[in-house]
């Protein structure tokens, strides 16, 4: 008899959940796909990159800053990684990146990754030169993230990530 109630209380749990989850919204109906920084969601290493970010919660060293940066808790000494990828083939769009990681004391690591975007020339155009003729500009994006990691024991590691993003175009930027 046990038994049956809790299963009818798990399953009078589940249902709830999933009537109450049908009627939640976020966010502003008029901003609506909008959004900042999506470049930080741009994984800038290879390997990591490769597996298709499968290996999240396994991935160690200087490649765990962007993805589970307590991975980079596993650095022995020094990691160093200089990177350059041509972003979506075809596209002028150049993903230029650099990594430290240097081990500090026994169980501490300190990190610092850049990654620099840029999008080769795009013409300016308007409603009355919709075909450009007016010039060229050059947008171009750069985060600059510091780290510091920490193993607990053999099995708990844990660390956070700070991130300075930096943006441009022609006739304005933002930092933040």
């Amino acid at each position: 008899m046990n038994t049956f109630y809790r299963y009818i209380t798990v399953m009078s749990l589940i249902v709830l959940i999933g009537i109450a989850g049908q009627d939640a919204f976020a966010g502003n109906k008029d901003r609506s796909g909008q959004a900042g920084a999506s470049e930080l969601l741009i994984n800038p290493w290879a390997r990591s990159t490769g597996w298709g970010n499968a290996g999240t919660a396994n991935i160690k060293g200087l490649e765990a800053m962007w993805s589970n940066v307590g991975g980079t808790a596993f650095t022995q000494k020094t990691e160093l990684i200089f990177s350059h990828t041509t972003w979506l083939k075809g596209s002028d769009v150049n993903i230029f990146s650099f990594g430290l990681t240097q081990r500090v004391g026994e169980t501490g690591v300190i990190g610092l990754a850049v990654m620099s975007m840029n999008f080769g020339d795009i013409p300016i155009t308007t409603t009355e030169y919709p075909d450009g003729g007016l010039g060229n500009y050059s947008p171009s994006l750069m985060n600059i993230s510091l780290s510091y990691a920490k193993s607990f024991s053999n099995s708990i590691h844990a660390g956070f990530v700070m991130k300075i993003i930096s943006q441009s175009i022609s006739d304005m930027s933002a930092q933040g």
